[in-house]
């Protein structure tokens, strides 16, 4: 299986935008969770009252509860979806308090697949410092403030994470924070999040971990990070990075996460080598 590519996910939001305006697409040849967690994420905002999806993804978008998501029937008998260790289906954050339980329901996913310690700490502890920063930043729509959704692919050693929630975006929010107001001038501002210490609440703990975690694991992973937000995009792939301008306009911010399954990280050499949260110690990393 391939990485995810800019290409690919830029080509899918464009088809995201003649959907938001012409009410029709072209669907995906193979659908991946970034293409319905976006689905669901630009859809909510139109309220729609029914869906049509072409016959060859339709089943697999109702077992990834995209029916659900939008709080709309679905064409297909109810069903108890049973993740089976490969898929976590279209989730709604709605409440702060399950933030914990939603970084160990994606850990869990990847514990099918993956019997490295240290790999399913990182996935969980980078997974809820990266929800945790939906909720810190985004705004709700009707109590929802953003969506995720998980597959791993067990033959082809990957998985794939996507997030995107409902924000004002990384600029608009970065732009809070007036110590940074000569570097937005000239940089990226995804870029930007994926540094140490950025962040738009400084000294009002909010202290710039999540992104910049996410970015040494995968650094560590040889994976895939993919960050959009506005006409702005920042990718880490296999350790080369891009920063760039995209169109169309992105609400919010969008993460994409790629991993591969058999490459080693280490966790505890991330927070080694930075200031460790205050509600965390270096015995949190042995194993």
């Amino acid at each position: 299986m391939q990485s995810t590519s800019h290409e690919e996910i830029n080509r899918w939001i464009n088809e995201l935008e003649a959907l938001r305006t012409k009410r029709t697409c072209q669907g995906p040849r193979f659908v991946k969770p970034f293409q319905l967690a976006t689905l669901a994420h630009m859809l909510r905002l139109q309220n729609p009252g029914s869906l049509i999806l072409p016959e060859k993804i339709a089943p697999y978008a109702d077992t990834m509860n995209l029916w659900g998501a939008l709080g709309i029937e679905s064409p297909f008998p109810e069903k108890n979806r049973n993740a089976a260790g490969r898929y976590h289906p279209i989730t709604l954050l709605q409440d702060e308090k399950t933030i914990d339980a939603a970084a160990n329901d994606l850990a869990v996913l990847f514990r099918s697949v993956c019997e490295n310690a240290q790999t399913i700490d990182a996935v969980q502890t980078m997974m809820r410092e990266l929800i945790g920063n939906c909720y810190a930043h985004s705004e709700a729509h009707d109590g929802v403030y953003g969506v995720v959704c998980a597959q791993v692919w067990s033959a082809g050693r990957k998985a794939q994470i996507c997030l995107a929630d409902t924000g004002i975006g990384i600029r608009a929010s970065l732009e809070q924070n007036v110590t940074l107001a000569d570097r937005l001038n000239s940089e990226n501002c995804c870029y930007m999040a994926t540094e140490f210490g950025i962040t738009s609440k400084p000294g009002m703990g909010h202290s710039g971990y999540g992104l910049h975690v996410a970015r040494r694991l995968l650094e560590q992973n040889k994976g895939v990070l993919y960050v959009r937000s506005g006409h702005e995009a920042f990718i880490l792939a296999r350790g080369d990075t891009t920063s760039l301008k995209t169109r169309p306009h992105w609400n919010g911010t969008l993460l994409v996460i790629e991993w591969n399954l058999d490459e080693p990280v280490d966790i505890g050499q991330v927070y080694r080598e930075l200031p460790l949260p205050e509600d965390m110690s270096d015995d949190d990393f042995n194993f």
